[in-house]
């Protein structure tokens, strides 16, 4: 199929493009960065999914059957600091992007959620579908948002919208230079031999699911007949400071942490029940976190090797 993906130079839109190419799709990708993984057999456009004139001309141009809107500010500390920015990438960019897909006559738009933000701090974990939505930060407000314009959009237009909320998302590529991302922040700082700081507690918990999952949960929800919302998550709750023990051992890293203070808009413990997607989309994650953990270490040193 004629396929398009936003964000397709970060993280996990790199492992998308890789598996749509070698799954034979003709693959077009957006993203404002640079494709920091080289890939043949696809197209790469440089854009802003907040550039409306850019992303209207590329839709009517590509016409594609199928959209995985992976392109988003993911921070949750940004987010506190730049709200407007949360609100101009993933509400507004997510709307432009939508509506141009509906024009255009998109058979599927898979939406990249957050299984993670959304809920605030659940009374009860692991959360569902059914869990009150009540975020914390303007990052998760902002994909309550965009799933809510999406689901009005489907409505009046018929496109068929799918929603994937995952969990921590982690493996190789993942950016260790942002805000964002424990395990690769953590990883290379261990494999340089720098000090590595956990902001407190570190008792705090979060679900970890490996990007090659993800990605299986997003192509599970485009081929799916009706498009459907579903948690993508182990279930499992993992601290920070067992992913930084857990980390230590695989890369020999002997130093201990420094606590650092709380950062605002952080919840406390979180983890995601994925019945509704094994039972919709045939999905269940396949990496355990100990494998998961180990590929990404192997990834980095090979990186740094380089």
């Amino acid at each position: 199929m004629r396929v398009l993906v936003t964000g397709s130079s970060g993280f996990v839109g790199s492992h998308l493009v890789r598996r749509l190419v070698a799954d034979g799709h003709e693959v077009t990708g957006l993203d404002v960065a640079e494709q920091r993984q080289p890939f043949d057999a696809y197209r790469d456009v440089r854009a802003d999914i907040r550039d409306e004139a850019a992303v209207r001309r590329l839709l009517e141009e590509v016409r594609p059957e199928l959209i995985f809107h992976l392109a988003a500010q993911v921070s949750v500390s940004v987010s506190m600091r730049e709200p407007r920015l949360d609100i101009e990438t993933n509400v507004l960019g997510t709307v432009t992007l939508a509506q141009a897909a509906a024009a255009a006559g998109t058979r599927r738009f898979v939406f990249t959620s957050s299984g993670g933000a959304m809920f605030g701090q659940p009374a009860v974990v692991p959360a569902t579908e059914e869990t009150e939505v009540s975020p914390r930060s303007f990052y998760g407000a902002s994909k309550v948002a965009a799933e809510r314009y999406l689901s009005i959009i489907e409505a009046e237009t018929g496109m068929s919208v799918a929603s994937v909320r995952p969990a921590n998302i982690y493996g190789p590529w993942q950016d260790p230079h942002g805000e964002a991302g424990v395990v690769a922040i953590f990883a290379q700082r261990m494999l340089r031999g720098d000090a590595v700081t956990i902001f407190a507690p570190g008792t705090d918990t979060r679900d970890y699911v490996f990007v090659s999952d993800v990605v299986d949960a997003q192509v599970a929800a485009a081929m799916a007949p009706e498009g459907a919302m579903c948690l993508v998550g182990t279930g499992v709750e993992t601290s920070t400071r067992e992913i930084f023990e857990r980390l230590a051992a695989h890369c020999g890293y002997e130093r201990a942490p420094i606590m650092g203070p709380p950062r605002p808009g952080d919840i406390e413990r979180i983890a995601l029940d994925a019945s509704k997607a094994r039972a919709t989309w045939g999905w269940s994650p396949r990496v355990s976190l100990d494998d998961g953990l180990r590929m990404t270490v192997e990834s980095f040193r090979e990186e740094m090797g380089r």
